[in-house]
């Protein structure tokens, strides 16, 4: 069955909230203040949402969800939604506290989206609504002393719903300690499984197809419809049905509606059987097989890979693994129908004899056998010229006895297997020495490693250690047990042997390596690079200064080995500015240039801005920055240098006092500088002690008295007092400084 669309009034699933919801994560648990999460500075509505999907389908589902918005003057809403199977969502119940026109007051108690009570003010009649209606007890049993803002929803959620949704929006005041809202949800309880009986019988007699459904009570909401039809368009809005037989073959179609939920199914209309297949059958590997089928006519066999076998005589030759399994027999009736039958055909396959391949030594006894002889009831061997062998023993064995012997082996179900088996004398073991020497030790090593070595002095294993130059005679035995003893003259010994690897530095500043390469690098030895004052484990030594060493060597023997080993000084590379700070004015002209040592083959300045790609870099210091050039030569070496730039503004003048005279000395009143930074005056005005604008000038150069305030407002000259000046100067790199003062005029 699947649930359809439901055409209800439907809620929308995602609200508009000044914060992004806040997820509850469990059913069964009370949440106190959930919406501190948030962590705002300021009051606002939070939102918060439980959301839970059923794993199972098709179940009719209390609800219970418990409130305590603790009487607060500011709106708390909750509500409880379903999830349909389109993923839309029913409301099942809302309640509202605070101050709103729908907000409920007291204790509120919201059954099935009925309002069963409201303002009850006891605990007594509290648990009295939740007892009479057999609901658990309230979630959150504390701070009920008054039940101001407490409630209860509840009611049962659709049968066709795939999960519940509990919504909140609370009023969040950070600014308080006491707490402002508690839920706790409970986990919905499975009332009963909604299944819909449904049946199909085919009556060849009465050429009739019977349908009937039976719905499953207290499940549907309100007056469920009906429906049962078919491909071919019949329809019937009944939940029991009859048509004729004939043409009516094929899928029928059960559809159940109520106000909310839609559930549809199926049934096949098929004849009643009358193909029939022969019994199952068991054969062995490589056998063949031929099997009728009888009942009704135009047969055909098909087997569960999808092969067809266009015949009533199913026919299969040399059986193998792949052929085991179900082959259906399809047949048809007078009046066309199809019926099918099946018989389960196991291809039984021998168990693999575990044949240990024989290896004998020439002159040794062959003895033929399996390690799994216990699964077979039926053992026989024959040699290379297919004689049987009685028992499978072969005495003094030669190369000309070497062949592919033959094992037919028949399993307890009368299977038989043949398997050939190669078998080659084995020759005494080909053997090689090698010899390593050392300071005051030599070593032999057998070849191969894999044989068992015993040597005269008593040592046993493929590597033979002595201090002295001798003849020693070894026993070598092959994994095959085949025996040989050989001769092995030593040498004197006189030392480790090891070779060195120098690695110089690249760049200036990086450093060296050396690594000692034994010749045998399962030999135990240590190495030292001053000399042997000092050992390590490793053969390698890094970071290395530029400069002479004696690196030395000692086997597990003690023998010692020095070696003079020099790491060369990389050619040198560099570059400088020699500057580490510049102090200038705005604007100012900065040319540099980079003084390298090396084949330099990269430049490159930095900030990317005053970047040239060469040695010569020329800009104007808008302001003030860190320099670096890096360079880089043709081994990919890197150098840099740098230094500090900074821009500084000129200082700016203003008279404290003018007298405009006519006398030739200060009769005007501007601003001053050096004009070492490109300034202009933007922006001059002075005012008089009432506040009243008395001279204004803009982009006007500073410097020059002769565009200053001369003291007269409107033709007038102005009485001795003290005026305040406003001033905007803008430097030449965009920098403004405003300046504020008092300047007396003087008569």
């Amino acid at each position: 069955m699947r649930p359809l669309l439901c055409l209800l009034f439907l809620a929308t699933w995602f609200f508009i909230h000044a914060q992004p919801a806040i997820e509850l994560a469990d059913c069964g648990v009370s949440y106190i203040d959930p919406q501190d999460v948030n962590d705002g500075m300021f009051p606002q509505q939070d939102t918060l949402r439980y959301r839970e999907y059923f794993s199972e389908n098709n179940q009719l589902r209390n609800f219970f969800v418990d409130i305590n918005a603790f009487g607060g003057s500011q709106t708390d809403r909750t509500s409880v939604y379903a999830i349909l199977p389109d993923s839309s969502l029913k409301l099942m119940g809302s309640l509202a506290f605070g101050a709103c026109a729908t907000c409920v007051n007291g204790f509120a108690f919201l059954h099935e989206n009925q309002l069963l009570a409201e303002n009850v003010t006891t605990q007594a009649e509290m648990n009295m609504w939740l007892q009479s209606l057999n609901q658990p007890v309230f979630g959150l049993p504390g701070n009920l002393q008054t039940l101001a803002g407490v409630g209860r929803i509840s009611g049962k959620l659709p049968f066709c719903a795939i999960g519940w949704v509990v919504e909140y929006s609370v009023y969040s005041n950070p600014n308080t300690s006491s707490t402002e809202f508690s839920t706790h949800i409970h986990c919905p309880q499975a009332v009963t499984a909604c299944p819909i009986e449904k049946s199909l019988e085919v009556d060849c007699q009465q050429d009739s197809i019977f349908l009937q459904a039976i719905l499953p009570q207290g499940c549907f909401d309100g007056q469920a419809t009906v429906r049962w039809s078919n491909s071919n368009g019949w329809v019937s809005n009944a939940a029991t049905a009859a048509l004729p037989l004939n043409g009516n073959l094929g899928m029928y179609y059960l559809t159940v509606e109520d106000d909310c939920c839609s559930v549809v199914d199926s049934l096949p209309a098929a004849n009643p059987p009358f193909a029939q297949a022969p019994a199952d059958v068991v054969r062995c590997s490589g056998e063949n097989l031929s099997l009728a089928g009888t009942g009704g006519s135009g047969h055909f066999w098909t087997f569960e890979n999808g092969v067809v076998f266009n015949d009533s005589i199913l026919v299969i030759s040399n059986l193998t693994a792949g052929d085991s399994g179900f082959y259906v027999l399809h047949a048809f009736n007078e009046t066309g129908c199809e019926d099918t039958d099946s018989l389960l055909v196991t291809v039984n396959i021998p168990p693999d004899p575990e044949i240990p391949i024989p290896a004998p030594c020439l002159g040794d006894t062959l003895f033929l056998q399996i390690t799994n002889a216990e699964v077979f009831a039926q053992l026989s061997w024959f040699d290379p010229q297919g004689n049987l062998l009685n028992p499978p023993v072969v005495a003094d064995f030669q190369l000309d006895d070497t062949g592919e012997y033959t094992l037919r082996a028949t399993d307890p179900n009368g299977c038989e297997i043949s398997k050939p088996v190669l078998v080659s004398g084995h020759e005494p073991p080909n053997l090689s020495f090698e010899i390593e020497e050392s300071c005051d030790s030599v070593r032999v090593y057998g070849i191969p490693a894999d044989y068992q070595y015993v040597w005269s002095t008593g040592a046993i294993g493929p590597v033979f250690s002595t201090a002295e130059g001798n003849l020693y005679s070894v026993t070598v035995t092959d994994a095959a047990g085949c025996a040989v003893v050989r001769q092995v003259e030593t040498p004197q010994p006189d030392g480790p042997d090891v070779s060195v690897s120098v690695s110089n530095p690249f760049c200036p500043g990086d450093f060296g390596t050396v690594e000692m390469i034994p010749a045998d690098e399962d030999r135990p030895m240590i190495f030292s690079s001053d000399g042997g004052e000092t050992y390590q484990l490793s053969p390698l030594f890094e970071k290395l200064a530029p400069g002479d060493y004696t690196f030395a060597v000692q086997d597990i023997l003690g023998c010692i080995q020095t070696f003079p080993v020099s790491v060369e000084t990389p050619d040198t590379m560099g570059v400088e500015l020699n500057l580490e700070r510049l102090v200038v004015r705005p604007n100012a002209p900065i040319s540099l240039t980079a003084a390298t040592i090396g084949n330099i083959q990269v430049w490159q300045w930095l900030p990317e801005e005053i970047d040239t790609g060469g040695p010569v870099t020329e800009f104007l210091a808008q302001g003030s920055l860190d320099v670096r050039i890096v360079v880089q030569d043709d081994r990919g070496c890197k150098a840099s240098d740098g230094f500090r730039l900074e821009v500084v503004l000129g200082d700016i003048y203003a008279p404290s006092a003018f007298s405009p005279n006519g006398d030739g000395i200060n009769d005007r009143f501007t601003l001053y500088s050096d004009n070492g930074s490109g300034e202009i005056i933007e922006s001059l005005l002075l005012f008089n002690r009432w506040g009243a604008l008395v001279f204004e000038a803009k982009e006007m150069p500073l410097n020059v008295e002769a565009l200053g305030w001369n003291g007269l407002v409107g033709g007038k000259m102005e009485k001795q007092e003290v005026f305040t000046y406003w001033a905007v100067i803008r430097f030449g790199n965009g920098v403004r400084r405003a300046l504020k003062g008092d300047v007396v005029l003087m008569r």
